[in-house]
């Protein structure tokens, strides 16, 4: 269930505002928030087209067999170079954590946290990495 606060209609629009002001901030926006590319759907919280095209170039650097693996990529647009992976059923291995660290270095040259999402309880989080050494 679900709990609602009603809001005074100031607070409503101070919010409304800031979250204006986020959204327009995170960059261009494509026509569509979602597509799929090479079998994956890809999606931007708030279609912001520079995270699309670093999805497309994620599924561009994973070994073929590994891409295919992948149901969908979900950019948080409110978060910033953060994902959500969803493998698809069946198909997770272990080594599918690397690929897709890796790919999400090469294409994006860092993040701010991946979630690995696979059935039978399996999957992973990866910590967020720039690439730089501590």
């Amino acid at each position: 269930m679900v709990e609602y606060t009603d809001l005074p209609p100031e607070a409503a629009e101070l919010i409304q505002r800031q979250y204006d002001i986020d959204r327009a901030d995170a960059g261009p926006k494509a026509p569509v928030s979602s597509f799929r590319y090479r079998g994956v759907q890809i999606e931007s919280r708030w279609a912001v087209m520079a995270e699309l095209d670093t999805m497309r170039r994620i599924i561009d650097a994973m070994p073929e067999l590994m891409a295919r693996r992948l149901e969908t990529i979900w950019c948080d647009s409110n978060a910033g170079a953060c994902y959500t992976v969803t493998v698809r059923p069946g198909l997770w291995l272990p080594d599918l954590r690397w690929a897709i660290a890796d790919a999400v270095m090469e294409a994006g040259g860092g993040h701010n946290g991946i979630m690995v999402e696979a059935d039978g309880g399996n999957g992973c989080d990866i910590d967020p990495d720039w690439g730089e050494v501590a």
